[in-house]
């Protein structure tokens, strides 16, 4: 069974490791010397937040029902279905929710633009009476937001921008009506005015809510508040004040004829906080350091090539039993990967990666990793690299050090040593060495770095098999060497990062031939982003 994947996609999102908050360091020194290594320089820039692989979730909760202004009603159905006009784009969908003393979902889900439109005929036909409650559509939106990411792929919603635009025309009476709002702080419900009270708990509520982004590792959470005045009211305004503060906006206030605008104004664009350098390293996907020596991986699939002699599985063809488990993933986990023994997985496609990380979905299965998430363990290595590299796909290991050598398990990874064997002497000759300077950003304000990456050994493979055109050959000594970039989000030293990787071929052929020569140049536009 033949299996195609994408050249050079791996997905986006990978947990941080710690590596550098400030955007720069210096790992090992590269200090081997020889035909058989290769130095690449260049510039890597953090990639622009926008389109499919950062996704846009905008809840609109609007205050309906009786005694509403119908003038507040009618702009707010125009304004919507202006923008469902507006954003045809994949990346982005809406909710839609109508509140009043208590919050109603309009739709069960997010939707397109185009449902948006239809949804927002159904708010203006909303009908309720009783005591204004804002508090009542922030802690529904909590609830649907949360669901969102607990059922989401942990990918997806790392990188993902949720906002929340609360629009309201009167102040909140939560305090002045417990009996239709339980459970309200004890802190806020012990103020003797109702309207103080009501902006502490307005203020916990959307606390609560902004924390959705910590607790799922989202990419972003922000809740807009929109005061449409039909009569001026100071205690509505402090309300929305307390909620923006919490939200991490600004209160917007207007009148019920420039509320379109208002709405139309909000940026609806992907991820709005600043990314930087979480994790940067090079990795040569066909040579395995074992026990202070440089094995050959020709088909890159976990196993060296005198394993699979000894073995008796393929050394050029990732999956020798076509089963659409590869090699290496067998061995690992004590299966039979030679011709013959096919191992049906089910509830899986072999033919489908959904995280983009090279291992297919019933690979991943097998080794219990997440389908969904390229680094399982949020520990800096995507989980490809940690079977190849023998660690722990499930166990962040940026603190482990196995072989005690003083070295972490993930730093013997970014040097492309052994982290099960105590190589001191292997590290000083063969450690990859890395020197990563802050560069010039970008014209639109992204992070960008030079680097340079000293010492990456090369082996001699095996003319082998092109997955991708099976009429081509790879030539013999061909070295797959994937760069693997990561960031994320400055304050948050594990957060879930975005990813970007770049793959250089360089061909060796001993004792002395090697193409391309001398040291290679590496721009931004080599690396192509994840999702």
């Amino acid at each position: 069974m033949s299996r195609s994947r994408p050249i050079l996609m791996l997905t986006a999102v990978w947990a941080l490791s710690g590596c550098t908050d400030v955007g720069l360091y210096k790992i090992g020194e590269g200090a081997g010397t020889g035909p058989d290594r290769v130095d690449l320089e260049g510039s890597v820039c953090v990639p622009l937040a926008t389109g499919e692989a950062f996704p846009v979730r905008v809840l609109f909760a609007v205050e309906g029902g009786d005694n509403i202004d119908r003038t507040v009603v009618g702009q707010v159905t125009a304004a919507l279905q202006d923008l469902g006009s507006r954003f045809s784009e994949p990346y982005i969908k809406f909710e839609l929710m109508a509140y009043h003393t208590v919050a109603t979902g309009i739709q069960a889900s997010y939707v397109d633009a185009a449902q948006l439109q239809t949804a927002t005929m159904k708010y203006s036909s909303y009908q309720e009476a009783g005591p204004i409650s804002l508090r009542a559509p922030l802690r529904l939106a909590r609830s649907l937001l949360s669901g969102d990411m607990q059922t989401g792929c942990k990918g997806t919603v790392g990188r993902t921008r949720y906002l929340v635009v609360l629009v309201f025309s009167d102040a909140d009476t939560s305090c002045a009506n417990p009996a239709f709002n339980a459970g309200i702080e004890g802190k806020c419900s012990a103020m003797p005015d109702p309207a103080q009270c009501s902006a502490c708990e307005l203020s916990a509520v959307t606390g609560a809510l902004k924390s959705l982004e910590d607790q799922y590792r989202a990419g972003e959470v922000s809740i807009q508040p929109i005061y449409v005045r039909t009569t001026a009211d100071p205690t509505a305004s402090a309300q929305g004040a307390a909620i923006a503060r919490q939200g991490g906006t600004q209160l917007i206030e207007t009148d019920p004829g420039n509320l379109k605008a208002a709405l139309n104004a909000i940026n609806y664009a992907s991820l709005q906080r600043a990314l930087v350098l979480k994790q940067f390293f090079a990795f040569n996907r066909n040579a395995v350091a074992r026990s202070g020596k440089v094995l050959v991986d020709s088909d890159g699939d976990g196993m060296p090539d005198d394993d699979e002699a000894d073995a008796g599985t393929d050394s050029i063809a990732p999956d020798s039993d076509s089963d659409g488990l590869m090699d290496g993933v067998e061995l690992h986990m004590g299966l039979k990967p030679q011709p013959g023994n096919v191992d049906v997985i089910n509830g899986c496609n072999p033919f489908l990666d959904t995280d983009f990380d090279r291992l297919n979905d019933c690979e991943e299965r097998v080794l219990g990793t997440n389908p969904c998430v390229a680094d399982t363990d949020g520990d800096g290595i995507p989980d490809l690299v940690e079977l190849l590299a023998n660690t722990n796909p499930l166990i962040p290991e940026d603190l482990n050090d196995q072989d005690r050598d003083g070295y972490s398990n993930i730093g013997e990874v970014k040097q492309h040593t052994d982290a099960l064997s105590a190589d001191i002497g292997f590290r000083a000759e063969h450690g990859y060495g890395y020197a990563i300077t802050d560069g010039t950003p970008t014209p639109d304000g992204r992070a960008c770095y030079d680097f340079k990456v000293t010492n990456v050994g090369l082996v001699y493979t095996i003319e082998r098999p092109n997955e991708n055109f099976p009429s081509l050959k790879i030539p013999a000594g061909t070295n797959d060497i994937y760069f693997y970039l990561q960031v994320g989000h400055e304050s948050d030293p594990r957060g879930t990062g975005i990813g970007s990787l770049f793959i250089q071929q360089v061909r060796f052929i001993p004792p002395d031939k090697k193409k391309p020569k001398g040291i290679i140049k590496v721009t931004p536009d080599d690396f192509v982003l994840g999702f």
